[in-house]
Formats: structure tokens, sequence, C-alpha cells
């Protein structure tokens, strides 16, 4: 099964207005440049992963994947998060792909494993999705690419549950995943949980750093 890897991700800073309660502007784009690390580090050494993109509108985020080892996709103008991800699913199509992993860009202690057991999830299963804390989508692979629609937000979870449903489809879980693979930073109290649990990666450096 051939998989294309896609992380969406709008800017370093955008959406982050919750972390700002703690951190800085500048501290909290360094967080996003991290956080995006992390994720594109686990996709690129994946086993079962062909290749990665970094799908965004943001110039900075474009030059910044490259450098991590993901192939950029720059959108201008940015279309929006869902129709960001439709586009890559179309090209993924295009480009003979089997599968579709869309992996948000903020799950810094996402593991190599754990996409591994995804992917591996979706060699049984045409849908595999791995929810969030907070009711949206930490991950979403789709086989053939664009089985059902993306429905990236807030309740994302349940709203993927229900297109695959619509399609006769039950969705596939990954039990294996530790639910700290899919904490998402978005608050201060998730920095906290990040640094408690102590996994080595570019954003728990970070965090260390800004509690000093």
């Amino acid at each position: 099964m051939k998989t294309l890897a896609c992380v969406p991700c709008k800017g370093f800073a955008a959406g982050k207005g919750r972390l700002r309660a703690r951190y800085s502007g500048r501290e909290v784009g360094e967080l996003g440049s991290a956080m995006l690390a992390d994720v594109v580090g686990a996709l690129v050494v994946s086993e079962r992963v062909d290749a990665t993109v970094v799908v965004t509108g943001d110039r900075e985020v474009a030059d910044t994947a490259r450098g991590f080892g993901a192939a950029p996709i720059l959108l201008d103008p940015d279309p929006g998060l869902n129709p960001a991800i439709e586009s890559v699913g179309a090209e993924a199509i295009r480009d003979g792909f089997d599968a579709y992993l869309v992996i948000l860009g903020d799950l810094p202690l996402l593991r190599a494993r754990d996409v591994d057991a995804i992917v591996a999830s979706g060699h049984r299963h045409p849908i595999v999705l791995v929810p969030s804390a907070d009711g949206g989508t930490a991950a979403l692979l789709r086989r053939p690419p664009r089985r059902i629609p993306a429905c990236f937000g807030s309740g994302s979870a349940a709203a993927h549950a229900d297109q695959a449903r619509r399609a006769g489809l039950v969705p596939a879980g990954v039990p294996s995943i530790p639910a700290e693979s899919c904490i998402d930073l978005d608050t201060p109290e998730d920095a906290n949980r990040i640094l408690e649990l102590g996994h080595p990666c570019r954003t728990l450096e970070l965090l260390r750093k800004f509690a000093v």
C-alpha cells in the first residue's frame, strides 16, 4: 500500500492564542516550529509512509518543512484547512498513492511506531480515525485518498465517524497508540503535561528552556 502523509500547518503561531497566556508571541512561534519538526520527524522515519508533505499558505512554514525533510506544498492564497487537505488528496490520487494519512502538526509526542500502527491498520480498514482528547481528529487515514470528506475542526472526530458511516464503513481505531501521543499543544495545561511526561523531543527542550 503506497501511503502519502500530509501535515497541514497554517503558521507557527496561528490558532495558538491560549498559549499566549504563558508564552510570548515569539515563544509560541518557536514552539510551533518545534512541533512541526517533531511530527515530520516521526513521519519521515516511519517504515510505512512512502512520502511526507506539509501543506501551508505560509512561506516560512514551507521553507522550514523542507529543512525537516518534508516536501512543502504552498497554497497561495490559502484556501482553508479542509480544502487544502482535499487538494493534496486529489494530487495523491493522481500520483498513484493508495492511502492518504493526514496528521495535525501540533502532536509533539507522536512517534514513528504510532504512525506505523495507523498505516498498518489501514491495510485492513479503509478508514482509520485517531481522535484527540478534545474531540478533534489527531490523525485520519483514508484508502483511497478521498474515500470520505475531510472534516477537520471542532468536533471533527464525530464528523469523520459520521461520514464513514454514511459511506457504509466502520472507522477503525488504533488502541496501541498511547494517549500521550495524541496530546496537541494548545494550552498551558498541555505544556505542563508534556513537561511532566518528559518524553524527548524538540518541543520538550523548548518548554524546559522557556520555564527557566
